[in-house]
C-alpha cells in the first residue's frame, strides 16, 4: 500500500513528507523509489526504526564489522550495569545475565551512535521464539506468557541467552535481501508533528495519523522505549476523555502547518483508521477529516480526488481478541488553484 501511495502522485526527485512516520514504511518506499524524504515522529522508537531503515550499512560485511567493534566496547561496560537500578517490570522479562549484556550493548550503541545496531537489538528484545532475548512473551505488546509456558515444563526458555549470536543472526536476516542504494536526500526528525518544520515545494504529504488514541504507543512499546533511554517518554498521545476534539485539534494543526508547503497539483494523502474503543461505537475518523478539509480556510484549496475504505483483516491485528480498529480509509487530496 505504501508503495502504491508513493507512486500515485510523485516522481523521482520529488519531495515527500511524513510527519507521523511510525516504523518508516512510507519513508523507506519513498527513498527506495528515488524520492527525497523528510520523515518525523515524536516517538523515539519510531525515529530509531526509521533511521535504521533509511541509513543502513551498505553490506552485511560492513554491518558485522560494526557489530564486532560495538560488541568489544560493550564488554568494557558490563561492570557498569547495576541491575538494582533497573525497574522490576523490566527485570522480570530477562535472565540477569542476558539483561546485563543487553544493557551494556545498548550503552555501547549510544556511545558509537550505532542506531542501526540498536534497532536490531530492540528487534530481538522480546518474543517466545529461540532467537529472542526475553523469557516467553508476546512480540508486539510486551507481556509475559508464564501461564502458557510454565517454568517447570519449559525450563530452557528461562535460561540465560547469549546476546551476540542472536544479534549476528538478526543481521543475517536483515541482509537476506541487500538494501537498495539510496542516492536522494533523506532526513528523519525527532519532533512533534504539530511543530513539524515548514517545507516548501512538497509534492506529497503521505502519512497515517494516530487512530484517535486507538493505540497507546508508550504502553504497547514500553519495553523497547525503556531500553532506548532507560526511561519512558512523556506521552504526546490524545490523553483526554474527548478524543474526538483532541483528534480534530491535532489534525487541524498538522494539516494547516504542512498544507501551504505543498506545490500546486501536489497531494495530501492520509490513511486514517476508525475508532471503536471506549463507548463501543465506531467513529469514522475519515468523516472528521473530510469535514476539516471542507471547513478549514487553510485547506480549502485541496479537493478530494479519491478515497478507499476497507476492513482491517484479523491477521494484521496486534491486540488479543482482535479488538481495536476494524477499518481504515485512504483519503487522497490534491491541491488545486483557488
Amino acid at each position: 500500500m505504501a508503495r502504491s501511495l508513493v507512486s500515485y502522485g510523485t516522481h523521482r526527485g520529488d519531495l515527500i513528507v511524513d510527519p507521523f512516520c511510525g516504523c518508516g514504511v512510507v519513508a523507506l518506499e519513498g527513498v527506495a523509489s528515488g524520492r527525497r524524504v523528510v520523515a518525523g515522529d515524536w516517538n523515539p522508537y519510531a525515529v530509531l526504526l526509521t533511521r535504521a531503515k533509511l541509513f543502513p550499512p551498505k553490506t552485511l560485511a560492513a554491518a558485522e564489522r560494526r557489530l564486532r567493534q560495538t560488541w568489544a566496547l560493550s564488554r568494557k561496560k558490563l561492570s557498569q550495569q547495576d541491575l538494582r537500578r533497573v525497574p522490576y517490570w523490566v527485570r522480570k522479562f530477562f535472565h540477569p545475565g542476558t539483561l546485563r549484556s543487553a544493557l551494556a550493548f545498548r550503552d555501547a550503541c549510544n556511545e558509537r551512535d550505532e542506531g542501526f545496531l540498536l534497532a536490531c537489538l530492540l528487534g530481538i528484545l522480546h518474543h517466545q521464539r529461540p532467537g529472542f532475548l526475553s523469557f516467553p512473551s508476546s512480540h508486539l505488546i510486551p507481556y509475559l506468557r508464564e501461564r502458557k509456558f510454565p517454568r517447570k515444563l519449559y525450563p530452557q526458555m528461562y535460561e540465560e541467552r547469549d546476546v551476540l549470536p542472536r544479534l549476528k543472526a538478526k543481521l543475517r536476516r536483515a541482509f537476506r535481501r541487500p538494501p537498495p542504494q539510496f542516492f536522494q536526500a533523506r532526513r528523519v526528525l525527532s519532533t512533534d508533528a504539530r511543530e513539524f518544520p515548514r517545507f516548501r515545494n512538497i509534492q506529497a504529504v503521505i502519512t497515517s495519523p494516530p487512530y484517535m488514541n486507538e493505540l497507546d504507543y508508550i504502553r504497547d512499546n514500553r519495553l523497547r522505549l525503556w531500553f532506548i533511554n532507560r526511561s519512558l517518554p512523556t506521552g504526546l498521545e490524545l490523553k483526554t476523555r474527548d478524543r474526538k476534539a483532541a483528534y480534530c485539534s491535532l489534525m487541524r494543526r498538522v494539516c494547516t502547518r504542512l498544507g501551504p508547503g505543498i506545490k500546486l497539483g501536489g497531494y495530501f494523502i492520509l490513511v486514517v483508521g476508525d475508532a471503536t474503543r471506549g463507548n463501543g461505537r465506531t467513529v469514522r475518523t475519515s468523516r472528521l477529516t473530510r469535514h476539516l478539509f471542507m471547513t478549514e480556510p487553510g485547506l480549502r484549496e485541496f479537493r478530494l480526488e479519491a478515497s478507499c475504505h476497507e476492513s482491517v483483516p484479523d491477521i494484521r491485528r496486534s491486540r488479543r481478541e482482535c479488538r481495536g480498529t476494524k477499518g481504515e480509509t485512504i483519503l487522497i487530496y490534491r491541491k488545486c488553484a483557488p
